[in-house]
């Protein structure tokens, strides 16, 4: 069984400095009401009666943590005891300019943005803009938090919860992507640090409450927030903070969504093949096959981000990439895989239509990618396959996969197209049924059957290699 390790990082951290801005905010509070608020400058608690930073926002609905300073520009909540006037904020007087605005978006689990503004609002699932003065607020202790947060982005939540394919519905994808930010990285998971012990401090996470189960994730620190990237979803997770040995903070949190995309910035485009539902009600397991960019060639990938995948299990890679393209023909496994460790497969092959599906050639590449795909399986590792930009090779490959354990096409066809909110661009499930429809013409009752026939009699799959498969890729759905 693979062993892993829990990954913890040291977080140093001091107070920011202070600093003064143009902007004039004459606001009235109201006692006892809950104000949303953000401005240029450092916010004490002693300012008011009761100060809060927004751990989150969902469809309506805050969630807050008292803390005992906030730094500026970032949202919050305050609340005082009588109703009164405020215009001064840690010794500065902010009575006699005026503020630019700019909406906030909240990205789960934390919220963040491009702060020329100093008001905010919220976006919803659906896509709704509110004002952040008409939020519910729930105040979290801040010793025992206990939340829910999504690991899916934004983009990435409204496409899947808001689209439905068959072959004959049109493609929408378009009107989900933002040429101005990448979506192919998910939410991390964010937990505030404390500001009232600066120094060093850590930071432990496990599915198990006395922490006995050690996890693979990774983490980075940003202001006061610890976010947490690669945990599982749909899981259950307890977390300390620790400094000096003393626990400080704790608390749970609940992983919402499906899709799993991986947190490794150098390289587009990684998402685990788990998650997805089959026909049968089954589900795919997570950590056994990723799919993304390149890591070396054009795109180079971090030595830190390859070994993170390593550390989530990666011990096999299939490069679909082709000799044709000399920017491509690399022909060397960035992880330092091998053919003859039998770790690595170079296909060069471009193999990506459907009407590739008859060659010799194809069948020959196919057969030898299941082949790794079985090996890297019994041995209890994981595959990571790509071409360039985890696109159109990979995914045509995906599609075989994904078709042979159950998927449904609407599931292959957002999968398919889940590439456009990388640095590859829209990939639109109009350009793609011609891969699915193939199959049609072998015998069996449903896809996965076709696929099925395929492999096993068209591209010499053994049967039970395909037994196999299914059986360590699904589990029973919770």
């Amino acid at each position: 069984m693979r062993k892993f390790i829990v990954i913890l990082w040291v977080v140093f951290f001091t107070n920011l400095p202070t600093f003064s801005a143009d902007f004039t905010l004459r606001k009235n509070f109201k006692a006892g009401v809950l104000t949303p608020l953000c401005v240029p400058v450092e916010i004490k608690a002693a300012d008011f009666d009761g100060l809060y930073e927004v751990a989150g926002i969902e469809n309506g609905q805050a969630v807050v943590y008292p803390v005992n300073f906030v730094t500026p520009a970032t949202p919050c909540v305050v609340r005082c005891t009588a109703d009164r006037e405020v215009t001064v904020f840690n010794d500065v007087d902010i009575s006699t300019q005026s503020p630019l605005e700019r909406p906030l978006l909240w990205y789960g689990g934390y919220c963040k943005g491009d702060f020329d503004n100093y008001t905010w609002t919220h976006t919803t699932l659906l896509g709704n803009v509110g004002s952040a003065s008409q939020l519910s607020y729930t105040v979290c202790d801040f010793s025992a938090m206990d939340f829910n947060v999504s690991l899916e982005n934004v983009a990435v939540r409204r496409f899947l919860a808001n689209t439905y394919y068959d072959f004959a519905v049109a493609s929408a994808i378009s009107g989900y992507m933002s040429s101005s930010q990448r979506f192919d990285l998910p939410n991390p998971v964010s937990i505030p640090l404390p500001d009232s012990n600066p120094g060093d401090i850590s930071v432990s996470i496990s599915k198990d409450p006395a922490f006995g189960i050690p996890e693979v994730f990774r983490m980075e620190t940003e202001g006061n927030l610890c976010k947490v990237y690669n945990l599982l979803p749909q899981e259950d997770y307890f977390f300390k903070v620790e400094s000096g040995g003393n626990v400080i903070a704790e608390g749970q949190f609940h992983t919402e969504g499906r899709m799993r995309m991986i947190y490794a910035p150098s390289i587009s485009n990684i998402r685990d093949l788990g998650g997805w539902r089959t026909v049968d009600g089954k589900r795919v397991r997570y950590g056994k096959i990723y799919r993304g960019g390149e890591l070396n060639g054009q795109h180079v990938a971090t030595a830190g981000d390859i070994q993170h995948l390593k550390d989530l299990g990666v011990t096999a890679e299939l490069d679909l990439r082709w000799a044709a393209r000399p920017e491509e023909n690399l022909q060397n496994s960035a992880f330092g895989f091998s053919a003859e460790s039998g770790t690595f497969y170079y296909v060069d092959g471009n193999d990506w239509l459907g009407s590739d599906f008859d060659s010799q050639t194809t069948r020959d590449h196919i057969k030898r990618e299941f082949e790794l795909i079985t090996n890297t399986l019994r041995n209890d590792g994981s595959l990571y396959f790509h071409c360039v930009w985890g696109a159109d090779r990979t995914g045509f490959v995906a599609m075989i996969i994904e078709s042979l354990l159950g998927l449904t096409p609407d599931a292959i066809f957002k999968d398919y197209e889940l590439t456009s909110f990388s640095i590859a661009g829209l990939r639109s499930k109009n350009d793609f049924p011609d891969r699915i429809i193939y199959f049609h013409a072998y015998a069996g009752a449903t896809l996965a059957d076709r696929m099925e026939n395929y492999l096993v009699h068209k591209a010499g799959v053994a049967k039970e290699d395909i037994d196999f498969i299914r059986q360590t890729m699904t589990e029973q759905a919770e």
